[in-house]
């Protein structure tokens, strides 16, 4: 019954943006919408499942909010303010002035985006490459889906602190062969903001224990980070699709509520607890998908071999859950 339902949000909120696309561009704007949703679906289906590992650990409460409150945020915060912020940054025009180029000069718009996405990448990059190098290499891990890689990572980090060491390695090479200090300066705020998110999240997590504090907000602000991150690279790709800000904002964000939609269904309906290796399919996504965001500095990189990746790392950690849990049920 839940699945049912589920379908129907689905169907509802397609339909939905296909009439505002409809009256906005006719066929034409349904048509890009669609391809827009379901480039973020495949770009972040890694993310979905990372959301739920996080948030199975929530209360009632925290997990609609993430729906909700999350909701606008993904919506109106990153599909739409953050990139119109960044383009005032990068270009120095003022606000207003990015508003009104974005509505009526989109060709223009969206070339001072793409001017930009250099530091888009470097920063979305490394906050990505740490979210996964940081669980690559945890020493209390006793559960491992690439044995070979994954237990030899859990060894090395009983060693000390890898994930500074790895972070600082790529940061030198990337700025070694770029030599742009502005794309430096981006990872280095990326690497820093997963340390300082991760830290905030740990210290709301220890007053819980203390005092009682509800830890709700740290994985909060640490789920909107990484769907922030998850989603900066498809913002940008998505002007290869379309040149209309309001056709991109309502195709990026059917597909971000699918996924939210999507994520709750995994956590409520105990699905996730059923596929023990699909959080590492989700890391490992991610981690891919970082990586081959720094590669897209040096060189381009379709959105479909990126989603593809990303795709077949969680197929392929399904398969294996199911596997694994047939076996310790037989």
């Amino acid at each position: 019954m839940r699945l049912k339902r589920l379908l129907l949000e689905f169907f509802v909120i397609f339909a939905v943006s296909w009439v505002i696309e409809f009256l906005y561009m006719g066929i034409k704007g349904v048509f890009e919408g669609t391809t827009l949703s379901l480039l973020e679906m495949s770009l972040s289906f890694d993310n979905a499942v990372m959301n739920a590992v996080i948030l199975s650990g929530l209360s009632q409460v925290w997990r609609r909010r993430f729906l909700t409150w999350g909701m606008v945020i993904a919506v109106f915060g990153m599909r739409f303010l953050f990139p119109v912020l960044i383009v005032t940054v990068t270009s120095g025009l003022p606000v207003e002035k990015v508003l009104e180029l974005a509505f009526k000069e989109p060709e223009v718009y969206g070339h001072y985006l793409e001017s930009a996405e250099p530091l888009i990448l470097a920063f979305g990059g490394s906050f990505l490459l740490m979210v996964f190098v940081n669980w690559l290499f945890d020493a209390g891990r006793e559960l491992h889906w690439i044995g070979l890689l994954e237990n030899f990572a859990s060894r090395i980090a009983k060693l000390g602190e890898v994930k500074l060491i790895i972070a600082l390695a790529v940061v030198f090479t990337v700025g070694f062969f770029k030599r742009d200090p502005n794309v430096i300066l981006a990872m280095i705020l990326g690497v820093l903001l997963f340390e300082i998110v991760h830290f905030i999240k740990s210290s709301i997590e220890y007053f819980k224990e203390k005092r009682g504090i509800d830890s709700g907000i740290g994985a909060f602000i640490y789920l909107e980070l990484l769907d922030a991150s998850c989603s900066l690279d498809g913002t940008v790709g998505a002007f290869a699709i379309s040149q209309n800000l309001i056709i991109i904002t309502v195709g990026l964000s059917v597909g971000a509520f699918i996924l939210r939609s999507l994520t709750l269904y995994f956590v409520e309906s105990g699905k996730l607890s059923q596929l023990p290796y699909l959080e590492h399919g989700a890391h490992w996504g991610i981690g891919a998908l970082g990586i081959m965001m720094l590669l897209e500095l040096f060189f381009h990189i379709p959105e479909v071999v990126m989603s593809s990746l990303a795709l077949l790392f969680i197929l392929s950690s399904l398969y294996s859950s199911i596997k694994r849990t047939k076996h310790l049920l037989s």
